[in-house]
């Protein structure tokens, strides 16, 4: 994969983090959102079971369903900078 892909998918799996954060504030279907980025990561799941920083950007997200929102809010932004620190191998 291309260094210029993998910062294209690193950039929409931000916006649509953001996008997460942003319906929760306004008492949206959030949960709808959660789970329609929790299936585009397990789509890219499929030999990356042994990576680290993958499986525990899945968990803070599944998470996300039973925090208050003041942590809610601190775990979104932990896996946004999460996404920015992984390499193209580790994130698709």
């Amino acid at each position: 994969m291309t260094e210029e892909y993998a910062a294209k998918r690193r950039e929409i799996l931000k916006n649509r983090l953001y996008g997460l954060l942003c319906e929760k504030e306004k008492d949206g279907t959030w949960e709808e959102f959660l789970d329609n980025i929790l299936i585009d990561l397990y789509k890219f799941n499929g030999e990356k079971d042994e990576i680290y920083k993958y499986q525990l950007l899945i968990n803070k997200l599944n998470a996300c369903r039973y925090l208050s929102y003041k942590f809610y809010r601190k775990n979104i932004f932990e896996c946004m900078n999460m996404v920015d620190e992984m390499s193209a191998d580790e994130l698709f």
